[in-house]
């Protein structure tokens, strides 16, 4: 074709090496960096002792510590290294999907009012049970 010969491309080996091209964008796109980063809108929240109050539950509260606000987007599987996508973001509230290997998933939303106060919303499957709650998540001071 005389569009591919004034291209310089040869259109029978692109065809050949589109997949291997396709296949090397997906890895590149769902690589696991993004599970140890945490998204814009939650950066600046500050580590620490947070008190976790579930708005559901007559306001029982738990305490954890945060040192990497992506801490806040994994309440039920915490310390799993769980793949991750951000579903939305806007400058104050972020929704992840989370698949933790062997032990659910999970999607959660954050919305930041302050460094120190923030609302999540988290739902899934922990262990086979679904989950569905709501925190208000204040810190508390430095971690123990």
């Amino acid at each position: 074709c005389i569009r591919d010969r004034l291209l310089g491309v040869n259109m029978r080996r692109f065809h050949r090496i589109k997949p291997i091209l396709t296949g090397a964008a997906a890895v590149f796109l769902l690589a696991t960096p993004s599970v140890a980063q945490a998204p814009a809108a939650i950066s600046g929240i500050e580590s620490g002792n947070w008190e976790l109050r579930d708005l559901g539950r007559s306001g029982v509260r738990n305490q954890i510590c945060v040192r990497n606000p992506a801490r806040l987007l994994q309440i039920r599987h915490p310390g799993q290294a769980c793949p991750r996508r951000v579903l939305s973001e806007d400058g104050r509230s972020v929704t992840v999907r989370y698949e933790c290997s062997g032990s659910g998933w999970g999607q959660t939303s954050v919305s930041v009012e302050t460094p120190r106060l923030v609302r999540i919303d988290t739902q899934g499957i922990d262990s086979g049970s679904p989950f569905n709650a709501s925190y208000e998540a204040r810190r508390t001071g430095e971690c123990n």
